[in-house]
């Protein structure tokens, strides 16, 4: 069984040791969340002369930016089209305007400082491999035009099979995120700013200061930006505006294949996005895609068997897979990301979050609106992304999605149960078993261990599902996940879930 694993850019850079968050601690601006909005805004904001903290719950740069595909590119598959069905044409040119400076933000910061993260320009593509297919990109292509985006049709690329046609966009990047963001994350300590690991923020509470409640104590702040995926204060009801869904990838070293001299994302499905890591002088060719919607997929190590499958049927001459990861990424119904206030009147708790899939570029779109709010400078782009819009309300997606989480609030309590008994649970797996009469989450580790939880999520109730591919239960309604131990782990929940006793074997 195909097991996931630390990403390739977790395993190819530097740990991180921050120290904990003591008590006491004043700021101008508290950063929730050290990911690439996090780190970014931090960097901005402490340059233009603010006292800044990154607070992180454990390491910095180890979420979902620790897992990402690192395409620096504003070229984001065929979402201008639906863009342009929601905005206008001219939300179309913000969205392509603001996420090209993005990519230009990330070059400047990589030249003046100097930083060594595999920075490369490359050519980014969207092909199509059928007619119905290709009538898209054309469309596509149109609409990014019109938008000012350096984009043309081709009918060939550099990839080792036919494509129809594909979008090609000039002039993007690809990097190593760690790299990158590791070196702008050491520029930040000192002269009054700080950044902090292993301290999950358990409340912010709104006011002048702000205050942002730790275990290790309270820090205060004039302004607070919480950029934690999707926010664990669930005031702003972000997580019925957006939704959850995971993607899959491998690694193998380029040996004698080709290299296909671009990043490449498919405009069908199952997805296929492809580009080149660089560890040294190493070459590696990823491939990713896969994606579901998080807790809906039960055969979740196929995930990664599929990718392999098509990597080694493409580039042969490609080493064994070295590397398998997963990720989590939020996805706004409009394509379009939340960025601004929490809610209505919560002037200084800032919010960023549902970049679908497109982070590099979204969360550093995010991390410069933020900014400029917070210095008081104008945005053009802040209306597009204004976190209280009211636009995907009553859209298909958005009506789509809420029906299936409040379908699984109810019936997954009524759903079979996984196993019929703990016996069968072998080391490493966990399932759903009835324990006197009560559903009960079991998970048996490595050493033989059972733990048993009550299998509802802590966010908001709905009951968590086994993924054996990463060894964690998943909940299918707002993307919490939890750890095989009942740990939590990711998404909106800040709570573990409640152990249960077993019965002593008889």
């Amino acid at each position: 069984m195909s097991q996931g694993g630390p990403s390739f850019w977790i395993e190819t850079s530097p740990d991180t040791d921050y120290p904990a968050l003591p008590d006491g601690v004043s700021v101008d601006v508290a950063v929730v969340g050290a990911g690439i909005t996090g780190v970014t805004a931090a960097v901005l904001l402490k340059r233009a002369g603010k006292t800044v903290a990154l607070i992180d719950s454990k390491q910095i740069v180890r979420g979902a930016t620790g897992y990402t595909t690192a395409k620096v590119t504003a070229g984001h598959g065929l979402s201008y089209t639906k863009i342009k069905d929601s905005f206008g044409a001219d939300g179309a040119r913000i969205y392509a305007e603001s996420n090209l400076a993005a990519l230009e933000r990330i070059a400047q910061f990589v030249e003046e400082d100097g930083i060594d993260c595999d920075f490369e320009r490359r050519a980014n593509y969207a092909y199509a491999e059928g007619a119905e297919q290709v009538a898209q990109v054309k469309e596509e292509v149109e609409v990014e035009k019109a938008a000012g985006l350096p984009v043309s049709m081709v009918t060939e690329t550099p990839l080792p099979f036919e494509v129809k046609a594909a979008l090609r966009m000039e002039n993007q990047a690809q990097f190593h995120p760690r790299k990158y963001l590791l070196a702008l994350a050491a520029t930040i300590s000192g002269d009054g700013s700080h950044v902090f690991e292993g301290s999950p923020v358990t409340h912010v509470k709104h006011g002048d200061p702000c205050e942002v409640q730790t275990e290790g104590g309270v820090l205060r702040a004039r302004d607070v930006i919480l950029a934690t995926h999707l926010p664990f204060l669930d005031r702003g009801l972000f997580f019925t505006r957006a939704y959850p869904h995971r993607s899959y990838a491998v690694a193998a070293p380029l040996g004698s294949a080709a290299d296909p001299e671009g990043m490449y994302i498919n405009a069908g499905t199952p997805t296929r996005s492809i580009r080149t890591l660089r560890d040294g002088d190493d070459v590696y060719l990823q491939v990713g895609g896969n994606g579901h919607k998080t807790g809906d997929e039960e055969e979740t190590p196929k995930k990664y068997d599929e990718l392999e499958e098509f990597l080694r049927e493409h580039w042969p001459g490609a080493g064994e897979v070295r590397y398998r990861w997963s990720t989590q990424d939020y996805m706004a119904h409009d394509k379009v990301p939340y960025i601004g206030q929490l809610r209505r009147g919560s002037e200084h708790l800032l919010v960023a979050t549902a970049y679908s899939k497109w982070g590099m570029t979204n969360g550093t779109v995010a991390a410069m609106i933020l900014s400029d709010r917070i210095l008081g400078r104008e945005n053009a782009w802040a209306g597009l992304y204004d976190s209280k819009r009211l636009k995907p309300l009553g859209t298909k997606s958005f009506l789509k999605e809420n029906a299936s989480a409040g379908l699984h609030f109810f019936s997954d309590r009524l759903a079979r149960s996984d196993r019929s008994s703990v016996d069968d649970l072998k080391p490493g797996e966990g399932g759903l078993i009835r324990v006197r009469g009560r559903k009960t989450a079991v998970y048996r580790d490595e050493q033989g261990t059972l733990h048993a939880m009550s299998p509802v999520c802590q966010h908001l109730y709905c009951v968590v599902g086994w993924n054996p591919a990463e060894r964690s239960w998943d909940c299918p309604c707002h993307g919490s996940r939890y750890a095989g131990d009942g740990r939590a782990i990711q998404g909106p929940t800040r709570k573990d879930l409640k152990p249960r006793k077993l019965p002593d074997p008889s």
